[in-house]
């Protein structure tokens, strides 16, 4: 899976008036739109030679779906078993239409079931611990299995939304969190409750959630929180940005030792206010756009900058390869207009020699009512693969 960042979601979620919704003169309360702008970051760690966590986010009918599996079983088994839950898990939330706690139940059960197969198949034994969210109706649903871990930080408090499914934790449920804290450490990774392992898997789905904008979630694997406190994991979320917060979490458990494979999901909720109009847009729907120019030629966009500021998309990087090889521009949203999901492409009045100009001259610097070239490139000037102040690449 991949590690970079989500651009921004909008979601269109009926919160009920209970959580502030407008209402219309015939009492019937209009539906809020959610941004959601996430950043993802997966490594191996420093003592592990293979990775074998996988991630997850997408649109799907009910919503916007994340989640992190933390495989097990060693060699290539423990890959394969992650990798699989959440093929299956994403195959049942495009099925699932009706109800969001059934899609993770029936999605977690589903990839135990496959998983298990798969590990009777090649007689090894296999497994993988999941984490999963899904933002559906302006609530958050959470499911989980094993010690990957789920948590909301609401203005200053972190709030825990998983219970570990693990030997330590049951010893804390017994005896104490003083006694499961003297025991070795290589008992940490003892679960007691994980995908593949055995026939079948009791589900954990906590109730729904209602979002408020300004929440941040977070999904990970074990690989960081044992390496990195609660503390810690709540200034990273509040101070920084979601792509910026996902690689300092990773950055910090391989600080700390890096024991493990580290995956993070950070999710940004933000109230409306956005260009992208639609139900759901990420960075694998920009990737599949184009930019048409006055010429005729189409161009694929690779990438986008953020404004974080606004937390709106300020860019568009553009491959012009068919153009020239390696050549790239990077467009302001000011000229193409807004960025519309389900656009195939995006027409611009500018060549594709324009473009090739403007990309052998640098960025052009953006605001909200015009865009102009930046000076000629000289030495002291900002290299040309780097955004502008105020901007990050993502």
């Amino acid at each position: 899976m991949s590690d970079d960042g989500g651009l921004g979601w909008v979601y269109e979620g009926d919160l009920g008036p209970e959580v502030g919704a407008h209402m219309t003169s015939d009492q019937t309360p209009t539906p809020p739109r959610f941004q959601v702008f996430v950043g993802i970051h997966t490594d191996v760690g420093r003592q592990r030679q293979k990775n074998e966590d996988s991630l997850l986010e997408c649109g799907v009918p009910l919503g916007y779906l994340l989640a992190v599996a933390d495989g097990m079983g060693g060699y290539e088994y423990g890959e394969k078993a992650s990798a699989l839950a959440l093929d299956v898990l994403q195959r049942v939330a495009t099925e699932e239409t009706t109800d969001p706690k059934r899609l993770l139940e029936r999605g977690l059960t589903e990839a135990n079931e496959k998983v298990h197969e798969e590990s009777t198949r090649v007689a090894r034994t296999m497994g993988s611990t999941i984490v999963a969210a899904l933002i559906s109706g302006g609530r958050l649903y959470v499911a989980h299995a094993g010690d990957a871990r789920a948590y909301l930080l609401r203005a200053t408090m972190l709030f825990p939304l998983t219970r570990d499914h693990s030997f330590v934790q049951e010893i804390a449920d017994l005896k104490g969190p003083t006694v499961a804290g003297s025991l070795p450490q290589n008992f940490s990774h003892i679960v007691s409750r994980s995908l593949g392992t055995q026939p079948s898997v009791q589900v954990a789905v906590r109730e729904p959630v209602v979002l408020s904008a300004g929440d941040v979630i977070l999904l990970c694997s074990d690989g960081l929180t044992n390496m990195v406190d609660e503390q810690r994991l709540k200034n990273t979320l509040a101070g920084t940005t979601p792509r910026e917060a996902a690689r300092r979490l990773v950055d910090m458990a391989n600080e700390a030792g890096g024991q493990d494979n580290i995956s993070v999901i950070v999710a940004r909720i933000d109230a409306e206010a956005s260009l992208l109009d639609s139900e759901f847009f990420g960075l694998a729907e920009l990737r599949s756009m184009f930019v048409r120019t006055s010429d005729g030629d189409l161009h694929p966009i690779i990438n986008g900058v953020l404004d974080p500021a606004t937390w709106t998309v300020a860019a568009l990087t553009i491959d012009l390869r068919n153009a020239r090889k390696g050549a790239v521009c990077t467009l302001s949203t000011a000229e193409t207009g807004p960025v519309t999901y389900g656009k195939q492409s995006i027409d611009v009045p500018q060549t594709t020699e324009a473009l090739l100009e403007m990309g052998e001259r640098g960025l052009w610097r953006s605001d909200a009512k015009a865009s102009q070239p930046p000076p000629p490139l000289r030495a002291s000037n900002r290299p040309p693969s780097q955004p502008p102040p105020g901007m990050q690449s993502v």
